[in-house]
């Protein structure tokens, strides 16, 4: 059977090397050896292509025979790989190449790259490029003249999942008791809770922004939801539903789309990082096209006096990418992702 290079691994290493703990924290992989990675083969015997991460687990036999477990990325992730559900079946050899756990008696192995007895090779970078080569053709091509189009953060992909840390929240003392008791481990989407705003906004996936006579759609690949924002109402309707994403209305000032959002319910992370947010939160965005409708600039401000001793703003870039492939994200599924929780037991 072919082996993986694993190059990119090596690579991959040295270059995170300064960060990975707010890797870790991000995506609560602090039991990954990040700085490691080693190489196993083995017989599938359980491939679980499903949401928020899919997993592999392979039937090692060296001098004795082992169970392993492998973490993937979601199912858009795979997708821009090239591994789609059909791509591995039980019986299947393929040999992986990945971080292991610090445990090392744990057999549990973060996915990087992987080569199946076909010859398919399948590498996570695969998912950045795949981001880096749309962004990079959206420059030849005609910008958005009103905020419609597909959209990925101008950050490179590795960037965003990086993350930028934890922010640096100015909070009122019951925020400051969640600040002190933040657990990556307690991210809302290992649990399947929605990523509420302004979250969503940030996630290193795409959106994209549709217009009707009355409204403007924003579709978010992660976490599979669509916004609406009402740009023919003034105020917000007495009888809507609070719900995790509120209710949006527009309105268009200088070229500059003004989006106000309220009726929100109580959110864990509502805020951002370790922020939960209250029933009184309240964000405003700030949409303009920038470098003649091929940047988008997003910059968004929550205000929330149960949490927020006063408000908190981010700005998020955005590069327009018309040839970018838009995934359904599929059903999150609970088993699934809570397994982590148990594998790094």
């Amino acid at each position: 059977m072919p082996k993986p290079a694993g190059i990119f691994s090596v690579i991959l290493g040295i270059i995170i090397l300064p960060f990975n703990n707010q890797i870790t924290a991000h995506h609560s992989r602090a039991n990954f050896d990040l700085d490691k990675t080693i190489q196993i083969e083995g017989t599938v015997t359980r491939w679980q292509y499903r949401n928020p991460h899919a997993y592999l687990q392979l039937n090692i036999k060296n001098n004795t025979e082992e169970e392993w477990t492998v973490e993937l990325g979601s199912i858009p992730n795979l997708k821009q790989m090239g591994m789609e559900r059909n791509s591995i079946k039980v019986g299947d050899k393929v040999s992986v190449v990945g971080n292991p756990d610090r445990n090392s008696q744990n057999p549990y192995l973060f996915f990087d790259s992987m080569v199946h007895e076909n010859g398919s090779r399948y590498a996570f970078k695969d998912v950045f490029l795949y981001s880096g080569k749309a962004k990079e053709a959206g420059k030849n091509q005609p910008g958005s003249v009103d905020f419609t189009g597909k959209w990925d953060e101008e950050r490179s992909r590795l960037a965003t999942l990086i993350g930028l840390g934890l922010p640096d929240y100015s909070v009122t003392e019951k925020g400051k008791k969640l600040i002190s008791n933040y657990k990556p481990s307690e991210e809302p989407s290992f649990f399947c809770q929605p990523v509420g705003l302004p979250s969503m906004i940030g996630t290193p996936y795409a959106i994209e922004i549709t217009k009707t006579p009355d409204s403007y759609e924003i579709y978010f690949e992660f976490p599979g939801t669509k916004r609406i924002i009402h740009m023919n109402m003034k105020e917000h309707p007495e009888n809507t539903k609070p719900s995790v994403y509120g209710h949006s209305i527009g309105r268009l000032e200088e070229g500059v789309l003004i989006v106000e959002s309220a009726n929100f319910i109580p959110t864990k992370w509502g805020i951002g990082d370790g922020l939960d947010s209250s029933e009184q939160k309240h964000v405003v965005e700030e949409y303009r096209l920038k470098e003649e409708g091929h940047i988008l600039e997003i910059t968004y401000t929550v205000t929330d006096p149960v949490y927020l001793s006063s408000p908190f703003s981010r700005t998020h870039i955005k590069r327009i990418v018309p040839d970018y492939v838009i995934t359904d994200y599929e059903e999150c599924d609970l088993e699934i992702a809570k397994m982590h929780l148990e594998l790094e037991s």
